[in-house]
């Protein structure tokens, strides 16, 4: 053999070898990550199912407001009638 056609021959092996290398890595890594697709969804889902902190500090905040408004109606009654500052009877 040449020198030329040992040179041919190794380079196609190397080539093969490492495009076999190569396609086997790039699989794995696909297959890693098709795999945590599913373990994130059932993360992200959960995470959106439990309340975020600031959801809690809102429907705390807006039971607070209920409760005043409730007292503050216990103690002034809101109605229709407008008061003014004369008063209408003197007139």
């Amino acid at each position: 053999m040449s020198t030329a056609s040992k040179v041919t021959l190794g380079a196609s092996i190397a080539f093969a070898v490492g495009a076999f290398v190569f396609i086997n890595y790039s699989q794995q890594t696909e297959r890693a990550a098709l795999r945590q697709g599913p373990i994130k969804d059932a993360e992200r889902i959960q995470a959106k199912r439990e309340k975020s902190k600031k959801q809690k500090a809102n429907e705390a905040e807006h039971k607070e407001q209920i409760e005043l408004k409730a007292k503050y109606l216990e103690i002034q009654p809101l109605n229709s009638e407008i008061i003014r500052g004369t008063d209408e009877s003197s007139k």
